[in-house]
């Protein structure tokens, strides 16, 4: 089953942040995703490169480094190593050679040879703070949130004692505070969140990123007016980002207060006033109202996005929204047709895939069974490493009538992580369904206390699971 939890905004995530720049995110994107992707296709430029060295004016005269792009795209390193020695040996304040190689090599998706040579300048120039950078973001990416913590804070001592360009020292404090300060946010340490993300706009006043961040960590504080300031700040210096009431009421349904759904409710419809079609404002409205799961939420939720839709036809969010809205009302033909042209915009992306295989194994009829196996089978292959994909697989196979199978892909998927709540609420069926109580009892009390922003679309069906198991 699917999470469709970071679909409201794309660019800001729960409590994670999007970087401002290519350097900051599309390269830390294939640090931590080892290149997977959409990685080959990943255009290298000279600005990607020494960009936080040198002045922006000045990139042309670095032919040296255009060259070196050059031989490396034509896969012959050593003489991209050769040119890059040379710029070097010009101007001595440009990152170090295996520092630059290592970015290329991530750019260009061979994650494994970006690795050995920031392990190699780590090594050569150990006062240099990007390395420890580089690689805390790809312990953060998977996980490894202690190994990040004490990287960060290395990179700051690093960057502290540095002596190189200006520019550079003060990209590395930007980057390192605002990793550090994602560390915090993950551990709910509000205070050095807080702490680093205000030493970040002191250095950088006009990062809207940070600014959205640190009101994102001020609610969490209970610090409500001082949090819809800086979403009103981050929203003046980027208007890619949600509008400050939109902000708000995610946070208000996000936080534990007495008054938390009165007051979401309170702030939607504060930014419906201005917004009733955009998009960027219906889609978490939705998305909120769907949650919900009342009889009154989902129809009007319904009736928000028909209006969206016909406002911005072919957008993807509201296309996949919708497909869950009709989904939960039982409306399953109206649903797979939103799916359906959702796919067609998206045709790898697993949440639709996963919508559309659960939809039709629900269904009768053998040409139904048959395309829910099909699409299920499609993102299994496709998302290999994704939980959700793995176990939507082995419930299909389960209502089949194919065990083994089922199993295995079963086993596949409970090794990649922590399945959603949907997903959770799957696998107690199947551990239900084998005599299995304790096991699916546990499973199903995680998934209802789990605290997301996501959709849990059989969370009433979980809940009367879970009151049974008690009750047996």
């Amino acid at each position: 089953m699917s999470r469709l939890s970071c679909r409201v905004p794309r660019s800001v995530c729960r409590l994670g942040f999007p970087a401002r720049a290519l350097s900051i995110c599309g390269l830390w994107t294939l640090v931590m995703t080892g290149g997977a992707g959409n990685a080959q296709a990943q255009t290298i430029t000279t600005q990607m490169l020494i960009g936080d060295a040198v002045s922006t004016d000045s990139l042309a005269k670095y032919t040296d480094v255009d060259q070196a792009i050059k031989y490396f795209i034509n896969r012959d390193v050593l003489a991209s190593r050769q040119f890059l020695e040379s710029a070097k040996k010009k101007d001595p304040a440009l990152p170090p050679v295996d520092l630059l190689l290592a970015k290329m090599y991530f750019l260009g998706g061979n994650a494994a040879a970006g690795r050995a040579a920031l392990e190699k300048t780590a090594t050569e120039t150990p006062d240099d703070p990007e390395p420890a950078i580089l690689l805390a973001d790809q312990a953060l990416g998977q996980g490894r949130t202690i190994e990040a913590d004490a990287l960060y804070a290395r990179a700051l001592e690093l960057t502290a004692k540095f002596n190189g360009a200006a520019k550079r020292k003060r990209n590395f404090e930007i980057r390192a505070r605002a990793g550090r300060a994602s560390v915090a946010q993950r551990r709910k340490n509000w205070d050095t969140a807080v702490s680093d993300l205000q030493a970040l706009i002191k250095l950088d006043p006009d990062n809207a990123v940070a600014h959205y961040r640190l009101g994102q960590t001020l609610f969490m504080q209970n610090k409500f007016q001082d949090g819809y300031a800086e979403f009103k700040d981050a929203k003046s210096k980027d208007k890619n980002l949600p509008d400050p009431d939109v902000a708000t009421a995610q946070m208000y349904d996000q936080i534990k207060i007495a008054d938390k759904t009165a007051k979401t409710q309170q702030f939607f419809d504060r930014a419906m006033t201005s917004n009733k079609t955009d998009p960027a404002t219906v889609t978490p409205y939705a998305q909120w109202l769907i949650k919900q799961a009342t009889p009154q939420s989902v129809p009007k939720a319904e009736a928000l996005l028909a209006d969206a839709r016909k406002a911005n036809p072919g957008n993807l969010n509201l296309l996949i929204l919708s497909g869950v809205a009709a989904r939960m009302g039982k409306k399953m033909k109206p649903a797979e047709d939103y799916f359906i042209e959702a796919l067609g915009m998206a045709p790898a992306n697993s949440d639709v895939i996963n919508q559309l295989a659960l939809l039709l194994i629900e269904q009768p009829g053998q040409a139904q069974h048959d395309r829910a196996l099909q699409f299920a089978a499609m993102n299994a292959q496709i998302n290999s490493q994704n939980v959700d994909a793995q176990i939507t697989l082995a419930w299909v196979l389960y209502q089949l009538g194919r065990f083994a199978d089922a199993e295995g892909a079963l086993r596949q998927g409970l090794t990649l992580g922590s399945p959603s709540p949907d997903s959770s609420y799957l696998v107690a069926k199947l551990m239900i369904d084998q005599n299995k109580a304790d096991a699916a009892k546990q499973l199903l009390k995680g998934a209802l206390e789990q605290e997301s922003a996501g959709i849990f679309i059989y969370r009433q069906d979980a809940q009367a699971a879970y009151d049974k198991l008690n009750k047996s």
